[in-house]
């Protein structure tokens, strides 16, 4: 025989044959795997979060907000949403309906910042139908108001017009002489 083939065999001797295996550590793994679920369903419900978008308003502009409030205490939703904070106009504050399974109520604000840029702390007061209200802490943060005019469109758009235009007809003429 040759040499392939006593490798051939060698090979399919030692390298084929049942290995043990430690079980111990497969067990730790599953035990462990097992606990993390466990924990994992008896933990609950995830509570819901405030979220405020967009989180930056421009300073002086009119802006809308979007709210959306957790269920901040059992029973029926807010019927009013009051916003405080300083230098924050607020203009107009309507509910939006509810997010997700209900718990959750989406309210649109239209505000006006006449703050300083900075993050203002405000005050959200969520107001219910038997008068009693929860207020919550956020932020917004005011950004400074554009300092120049925005970007030329009109003059962009009137410079590739007539471009174009030119492009034109210098193709036609060429054509004409050819």
């Amino acid at each position: 025989m040759s040499g392939a083939a006593w490798d051939a065999i060698f090979f399919l001797a030692v390298y084929t044959r049942l290995k043990p295996v430690n079980q111990w550590s497969l067990r730790g793994a599953y035990v462990s795997a097992t606990l993390a679920t466990l924990f994992w369903l008896a933990a609950g419900p995830a509570y819901a979060h405030l979220e405020i978008r967009p989180g930056l308003v421009e300073q002086g502009a009119i802006s809308e907000v979007r709210i959306e409030l957790p269920q901040l205490r059992p029973g029926s939703q807010p019927t009013r949403l009051e916003v405080e904070g300083a230098g924050i106009e607020i203009l107009s504050t309507r509910p939006q309906g509810t997010v997700g399974v209900g718990s959750e109520t989406a309210w649109s604000v239209r505000l006006r910042a006449n703050a300083a840029p900075a993050v203002v702390p405000l005050v959200l007061r969520a107001v219910y139908a038997d008068g009693r209200s929860v207020e919550v802490d956020e932020r917004l943060t005011v950004v400074p108001a554009q300092a120049g005019p925005g970007f030329p469109w009109p003059g962009i758009v009137v410079g590739v017009g007539l471009a174009l235009a030119f492009a034109g007809v210098s193709l036609y003429l060429a054509r004409r002489k050819a």
